[in-house]
């Protein structure tokens, strides 16, 4: 560290004399200025403030020790001084301590005593600097404690909360933003946010949680053009290559209120979830009147990505991930909701694949993993590609070991439905044999068979209906309830759609 030194004489042999023979460089000081009278001096100190004075004692206008003592009596009792004198008279030795003078060097002067005494004045200032940070330091940490203790509605102390007063006066309002960020590298993006910050300014960065900092700020007025709200945007573009957010909340006028700014300030942060650019600061007054809503379907996004697993449909997965997120940024679900929502679908995936692949633990360690909701920073667009992600590998991995299974499934069912098509089968009665939703069963039947349920119904039934009227042994009423209709006018309907004839003339037909 560099210090400041003064030198004032009358004579000037003796401050050139000053200048060149003691090496003000080497001892770790910068000469700020010389002058020759004590009247000068004082206006030369209130200008420079330096660390060290070396004056002589005697001179015109104002003399060395006049000097000093006006110097102290305006309260400046930092200053080193070091007084040089022709005499030794014991007078001015008591006057010089008694004005708290550090050393007294007689003329001529002795460069090596010069240079010794002068090192011990630099180790008295490093030592008071020492002392001096330190104190600052745990002053700044009690002011940071209070202030936080105040975000998180805590009740103060006597002394936390004059502090919080004493600190309010230093700007006429008060703000809160925050900044989240990813965990992983949380030291890093805080260290950067530091750096953007003027310490000399009302300004505080409090950290919250590891992915979350608090930075309480005081301006002169609540304005957009306000010189730390200009900090803040230039941090906001810097971290935003870190996926890094931040949210300002509403001004208060005092410090005492500052919760009130951090809760508005995490009201707007939420804001984030939807957002696409993250270089710019997310203000609470703009967005107050931007509502999230908590209705959305649940039960048909589950039932869609179950069905689209249990037929390996890939695209027909990947079609309402998309549906899903046109849902959550139509409906303007609370990021909370869709969060929780989203990470319940992964578990609901992991758990319908650890059924599927139980027996193969190879393949298990390859499924994804599924994200801690506190450690993570989770927007929308990080939601859904995980439901992309997670999704291009578990189909992977079905595709390769459950096709053939899933074909006998089906065969378990088209057998069944040959046997039972007499009878009055529905698709819900099937779904509920073979324990599947009529959704996933009408689908899979389609994806295999080529046609519906439906379809392949009246096909079995009329094919059945054409071998009794060629026996010629009942009538068509008869053979509509043998083949499973219990309405007369629906067998005439599929059978006439079917074979371009009604049952009499195909009756005809057999017997030419």
């Amino acid at each position: 560290m560099t210090f400041k030194v003064l030198l004032i004489d009358d004579e000037p042999w003796a401050l050139e004399g000053l200048q060149l023979w003691i090496p003000w460089e080497q001892l770790g000081f910068e000469i700020c200025g010389v002058c020759e009278n004590g009247a000068e001096g004082l206006k030369r100190m209130e200008e420079w403030k330096p660390d060290l004075v070396m004056v002589d004692i005697h001179m015109p206008v104002m003399d060395g020790l006049e000097m000093i003592e006006e110097w102290r009596r305006r309260g400046n009792g930092s200053t080193k001084f070091i007084i040089i004198t022709g005499y030794s008279d014991f007078e001015y030795a008591r006057k010089a301590l008694k004005f708290r003078v550090s050393r007294y060097l007689l003329k001529p002067l002795d460069e090596d005593q010069a240079v010794l005494e002068i090192r011990a004045v630099v180790q008295e200032l490093i030592k008071e600097q020492e002392q001096l940070h330190i104190g600052q330091v745990v002053q700044r940490e009690h002011e940071i404690m209070s202030i936080k203790e105040t975000l998180m509605g805590k009740e103060l102390s006597i002394e936390a909360h004059q502090v919080i007063e004493s600190l309010s006066q230093s700007a006429e309002v008060w703000n809160v933003c925050l900044v989240q960020g990813p965990q992983e590298n949380a030291a890093r993006w805080i260290r950067l946010s530091a750096e953007f910050l003027n310490q000399g300014d009302p300004v505080y960065m409090i950290r919250l949680r590891n992915n979350l900092v608090s930075i309480v700020f005081g301006d002169a007025a609540h304005e957009s053009s306000a010189p730390i709200r200009k900090q803040l945007e230039a941090m906001a573009r810097r971290l935003a290559s870190f996926r890094a957010f931040m949210a300002a909340g509403s001004a208060v006028s005092s410090l005492t209120r500052i919760r009130q700014s951090q809760i508005t300030a995490e009201e707007a942060l939420l804001h984030a979830f939807y957002e696409e650019d993250n270089s710019m600061i997310l203000d609470y007054d703009k967005l107050k009147d931007q509502h999230f809503s908590k209705h959305y379907n649940q039960l048909e996004i589950l039932e869609r990505i179950l069905a689209a697993f249990q037929l390996i449909d890939h695209a027909a997965y990947q079609s309402v991930v998309e549906y899903t997120e046109q849902t959550f940024r139509q409906a303007r679900v609370h990021p909370d909701e869709a969060q929780k929502f989203v990470i319940y679908l992964l578990h609901e995936i992991r758990t319908y694949m650890d059924k599927q692949l139980a027996r193969n633990e190879e393949i298990l360690v390859q499924l994804f993993e599924i994200p801690n909701l506190d450690a993570t920073m989770l927007t929308l667009d990080v939601l859904i590609d995980m439901l992309y992600s997670c999704g291009r590998v578990c189909f992977e991995l079905l595709l390769k070991e459950n096709p053939a299974e899933t074909q006998g499934i089906v065969q378990d069912i088209n057998d069944y439905i040959h046997v039972h098509f007499r009878e009055g089968l529905t698709i819900k009665m099937l779904a509920e044999h073979f324990f599947l939703h009529p959704a996933y069963l009408g689908q899979l039947l389609i994806r295999k068979n080529g046609i519906g349920f439906n379809e392949m119904l009246h096909n079995l039934r009329i094919e059945e209906a054409c071998r009794l009227l060629q026996m010629n042994q009942y009538k068509n009423s008869e053979i509509s309830e043998k083949v499973g209709y219990s309405s007369y006018p629906l067998f005439l309907k599929q059978f006439e759609k079917r074979m371009n004839m009604s049952p009499n003339d195909y009756k005809k037909n057999v017997q030419l």
